[in-house]
C-alpha cells in the first residue's frame, strides 16, 4: 500500500528531531538525506515513500540490526533521486564558437564579383562545424559578398545564418581620402542552430558599423541579444560612435536578460585591467562600454602576435561559463586565436524531423533520361536574364525529377558525403601537428605541419571528384545529386 506524501514527511521530520538517538549509528549522508526527504517536492516523495516508510518502521523495531540496512536504502535509492535527479531536457547552456577567420576567400580574389573560395579554410571551418556542433557561431572578417550563399559556408540545415556584408553604409569611405579604407573585406556573421527551442530575429539598426545583432527569445519570453562587431583599427572617433550607439539601443530593449557582444574591436591598446586605453577612441569606447554596463571576459592575448584585439563583452559576467582562448587549435586557419565559451540558460533541444531524399536505387533513369533530351531546353531559357532562365530551368528539372525518383525518410546526417573517415583521421593528424608545432616551433614540427595540410586538402579535393564522378556514363547518377543535394537547402552542409 502506497504511504501519502504526509506520513513520509513526517517520518522523515521524527528522524531529523531525534537525530540525537542515532547520531553514533549514522553517518553524515544519511542525515542531510533525511532532512532532504522531509523538504523534497512531493513528486519525489511519492516515489520512493513506501520504501522509506517501512524502512524507518523497520528501524524503529529492530534499531540495531537494521541501521546498517537502513543506511544502504537512503543512499542508493533515495539520495541519487533527490541530490542528483538524472537528465533533464532543459539544457543549462548554449556553446559559442568564435573567431575571427581572416577571410574565406583568397586576398587576390577579393575584388571579383564571384569570388572562389579559399578551400583550406572552408574544409577546416566545415570540419569543425561539424564535429563539435556549436550551437552559435560568431565570424569576423568572413569577406563575403551578396552573390555568395550561407549554406555554402554553412549547412542551413543545421544552422540558421545572419550576415552583415561589408557595404557603403556599413563602412562608408572618407570623402577627404577614398582610398583610406577598403571597399572589399571585412563582413560578420552569425549562426544559431535550428534545433533550438528559442526564436531567433535579427534586430535592424541605422548603424554605419560592421555591427550585427541577433535576439533570442527564450520559452520564458525573456530575450538574450548577441551581438558581433568588426571595427577596423585605423577608423577614428565616429566609428566609435556608431557602436556605442547601437549598443545603447539594445541595452534599452525591454525583457532583455543579458546582452552578449563578441567581435574583433582592434583594441590593442587598452590595459582592461586598469580600464585605460592608449588614445582618445579607446577611452571613449571603455566609457561607452561602463555606460551599457558590459564588462571584458578575456584576459588572454587573442591574436599570434599579442594582445587582446577581440572582446567578449556581457551585462552578465556570471552567466559566461568555460571561456577559453584556443592558441593551440586550429579550427580555421588565421591570425587570430579562436574562442569559446558557453552562456548559461535554460532552453529545449527540438527534435528535428527526418529528412527525405531520393531514392536512386529505383529511379526510372531511362525514362528521366527521355525526358530530359525531349525537352527544348533552348526555348525555355532563350532570351531571358540569368535568374528568370535559372527559374525556368530548376522547375522542370525538378518537377521530372520529383515525378521519375521516388523519395525516402532517412535520419538526419551532418557530415557531406564526401567527408568520410579517412578525411577525418587525416584531418586529427593535421591537427596533432599544429599543436606540435605550436609547442615547439621548430623549422622541422612546420614543414610536418604544412605538408600535412596541403595532403588534407589535396585528399579533400580527391574525395569531392571522385562522388561526382560518373562511372556509368549516365546523364544524371546518384553522385550527381548527392553533390546537388549537399549544396542546397536540404543538404548535409
Amino acid at each position: 500500500m502506497m504511504t501519502s506524501t504526509y506520513t513520509i514527511r513526517c517520518a522523515a521530520n521524527t528522524a531529523v528531531r531525534n537525530i540525537a538517538i542515532f547520531k553514533r549509528k549514522l553517518d553524515s549522508s544519511t542525515i542531510s538525506t533525511f532532512r532532504g526527504i522531509a523538504t523534497a517536492p512531493a513528486s519525489v516523495c511519492k516515489r520512493y515513500c513506501s520504501i522509506v516508510y517501512y524502512s524507518l518502521c523497520l528501524c524503529k523495531i529492530l534499531r540495531n540490526e537494521w541501521l546498517s540496512t537502513l543506511n544502504l536504502y537512503l543512499l542508493v535509492i533515495c539520495n541519487p533521486s533527490i541530490i542528483n535527479p538524472g537528465p533533464d531536457n532543459k539544457l543549462s547552456s548554449l556553446s559559442v564558437y568564435y573567431q575571427n577567420v581572416q577571410g574565406l576567400i583568397p586576398f587576390s580574389y577579393l575584388a571579383d564579383k564571384n569570388p572562389k573560395f579559399d578551400e583550406t579554410k572552408i574544409c577546416e571551418l566545415q570540419n569543425y562545424i561539424f564535429t563539435a556542433l556549436p550551437d552559435i557561431i560568431i565570424l569576423n572578417e568572413t569577406w563575403l559578398k551578396p552573390t555568395i550563399n550561407s549554406c555554402e559556408i554553412i549547412p542551413s540545415h543545421l544552422y540558421h545564418t545572419f550576415r552583415c556584408d561589408r557595404s557603403q553604409n556599413t563602412h562608408p569611405r572618407d570623402c577627404a581620402n577614398p582610398k583610406k579604407f577598403r571597399e572589399n573585406g571585412g563582413g560578420v556573421l552569425i549562426s544559431i542552430k535550428n534545433n533550438l527551442s528559442l526564436i531567433t530575429n535579427e534586430i535592424k539598426l541605422k548603424c554605419k558599423a560592421e555591427l550585427l545583432a541577433v535576439e533570442l527569445t527564450l520559452e520564458d519570453k525573456s530575450k538574450i541579444i548577441i551581438v558581433t562587431c568588426y571595427r577596423v583599427g585605423t577608423l577614428g572617433i565616429e566609428n566609435a560612435n556608431e557602436i556605442l550607439s547601437a549598443l545603447k539601443v539594445l541595452t534599452r530593449k525591454k525583457s532583455v536578460r543579458k546582452l552578449i557582444m563578441v567581435g574583433d574591436l582592434n583594441l590593442k591598446g587598452i590595459n582592461w585591467d586598469d580600464g585605460v586605453g592608449n588614445n582618445n577612441v579607446e577611452n571613449v569606447l571603455l566609457n561607452g562600454f561602463a555606460e551599457c554596463y558590459l564588462m571584458q571576459c578575456l584576459r588572454d592575448a587573442t591574436h599570434n602576435k599579442g594582445g587582446i584585439l577581440d572582446v567578449v563583452l556581457t551585462t552578465s559576467i556570471n552567466s559566461l561559463e568555460n571561456i577559453e582562448v584556443h592558441t593551440d587549435k586550429l579550427y580555421c586557419n588565421s591570425d587570430h586565436y579562436p574562442v569559446t565559451f558557453d552562456i548559461k540558460t535554460k532552453f529545449k533541444r527540438i527534435k528535428l524531423p527526418k529528412r527525405k531524399c531520393y531514392n536512386y536505387s529505383k529511379a526510372n533513369w531511362s525514362a528521366l533520361n527521355a525526358a530530359f533530351q525531349s525537352t527544348s531546353w533552348e526555348a525555355i531559357i532563350d532570351c531571358m536574364d540569368p535568374e528568370s532562365a535559372w527559374s525556368n530551368f530548376s522547375k522542370i528539372l525538378y518537377f521530372y525529377v520529383d515525378k521519375f525518383i521516388p523519395k525516402i525518410t532517412i535520419k538526419n546526417e551532418h557530415k557531406p558525403p564526401w567527408f568520410d573517415a579517412e578525411c577525418y583521421q587525416k584531418c586529427k593528424e593535421k591537427d596533432k601537428l599544429h599543436k606540435k608545432f605550436k609547442a615547439a616551433k621548430t623549422v622541422s614540427n612546420e614543414l610536418k605541419f604544412k605538408h600535412c595540410r596541403k595532403e588534407f586538402k589535396d585528399l579533400i579535393k580527391t574525395k569531392m571528384r571522385a562522388n561526382l564522378c560518373d562511372p556509368q556514363r549516365n546523364l544524371l547518377t546518384k553522385k550527381f545529386w548527392s553533390h546537388v543535394k549537399s549544396k542546397s537547402k536540404s543538404t548535409r552542409i
